[in-house]
């Protein structure tokens, strides 16, 4: 059994539609990738007072911590103008290219809008920020 280094495991991001990730996720701290999937209803009265379900639609999400930085190749900016970046079908993408996972090992890639980005500057302390990226499309596993 292999157990992956979690400092191994990186957020990769692009905001050029179509391109591979290749941005590590500027000085990430801490990174997850949440897989759900609905469920539908499907109990009838036949169902001895059991609720009954099937499989629905599947989702995902990658959020992420760390420190911010206004220098970097993806900074803290850039994240924030592609979050409030004005979408106009045609002109505008408002998707970004995501990736999380350790090269090798196994990574999933997908399409994301970046949903919410926040930043904490206490007194003295570290700047930092979290976002979110929600899934848009399908999540490939390579």
């Amino acid at each position: 059994m292999a157990i992956v280094n979690a400092t191994d495991v990186v957020v990769k991001i692009n905001t050029t539609a179509g391109s591979a990730p290749s941005d590590v996720l500027l000085h990430c701290t801490s990174a997850s990738l949440a897989i759900s999937r609905d469920l539908r209803d499907s109990t009838t009265k036949a169902s001895g007072g059991w609720q009954n379900n099937l499989p629905g639609l599947k989702s995902w999400e990658i959020s992420g911590d760390g420190f911010v930085d206004f220098d970097g190749t993806m900074d803290t900016k850039d994240l924030i103008q592609e979050m409030i970046l004005d979408y106009n079908p045609g002109t505008s993408d408002p998707m970004v290219e995501v990736s999380f996972g350790v090269a090798g090992s196994g990574v999933f890639t997908g399409k994301a809008i970046i949903t919410s980005i926040s930043i904490d500057a206490g007194v003295e302390e570290n700047a930092t920020y979290s976002i979110s990226l929600q899934g848009t499309e399908d999540l490939a596993v390579s």
